[in-house]
């Protein structure tokens, strides 16, 4: 997921707001979700077979790299590597770290990349903070940046399974992924769009961290209040022998630019 500095951004409803956590906050808990799961191994592991197919491997961009574990094991298949990071902190860490990418520190809707095409475009877990009537245009926006032979990947939450059963109990949030997977097949052919499924494991040994876990999950700090509420949850649902253990289904949706 990226973080948005602590601005307030649109959820799929176009009259809510999520209220960020302050990012001291969203950093710690992005930290202990990414010790928590298997996404990123799980998700590095598909992201490798679609690599393996492009023709070209020059140029990567990383839309919304959050804490970089994935773009940076991503990026050793190119040579060269952008960043498009929102957040100020992680952009300048970026730069620091890696001074060979190029990083810019905006929202994806605000970047200027000029005529620069790229062979891969990632999207992990950042559709979420953007209105759902936007995600077409934001998609758009990444394709015309697609070289010809190039892939789009998109990660998203799955509408289906344990997480997706967690966000419906408690922020009625409700991904649209088959509208979605509809609507960039009618844009972009049956044949361009592609859809993978895996199931990551989250797994917590104290109730304090899964609480932590399902109010990142969960995106907005107004759930703050509700931690007993969230604890009472896991506590009837998900308590196993050494700790708590939910599954996260998700979706790799791709698109390719055919020649």
């Amino acid at each position: 997921m990226v973080s948005t500095s602590g601005k307030d951004q649109p959820s799929d409803n176009e009259s809510c707001y999520v209220e960020m956590e302050e990012e001291a906050e969203y950093q710690r808990q992005l930290k202990l979700f990414s010790e928590c799961s298997q996404e990123k191994s799980i998700e590095l592991v598909l992201i490798g077979e679609v690599i393996s197919g492009l023709r070209s491997s020059e140029r990567f961009l990383d839309i919304g790299a959050g804490t970089g574990n994935l773009t940076v094991s991503v990026s050793q298949f190119f040579a060269e590597t952008t960043i498009v990071e929102p957040n100020e902190r992680q952009a300048g860490f970026f730069r620091r770290r890696y001074p060979q990418f190029r990083v810019d520190d905006c929202r994806w809707e605000e970047v200027d990349l000029g005529s620069d095409q790229f062979d891969f475009i990632l999207c992990s877990h950042v559709l979420y903070y953007i209105p759902t009537h936007d995600w077409l245009k934001t998609i758009d926006k990444m394709y015309s940046h697609l070289a010809a032979d190039g892939t789009i990947a998109i990660v998203l939450q799955s509408p289906v399974g344990e997480v997706a059963e967690f966000f419906r109990k408690f922020s009625k949030y409700d991904v649209p992924v088959i509208e979605l997977w509809r609507n960039l097949t009618m844009t972009y052919g049956y044949q361009s769009v592609q859809v993978r499924y895996f199931v990551n494991e989250i797994f917590a040994e104290t109730m304090e961290d899964m609480v932590d876990l399902g109010q990142f999950l969960l995106l907005d700090r107004k759930y703050r209040g509700r931690k007993d509420d969230i604890g009472k949850y896991f506590e009837e649902r998900h308590k196993v022998d050494g700790g708590y253990r939910i599954t996260q289904d998700e979706i790799l949706l791709t698109i390719k630019r055919e020649r």
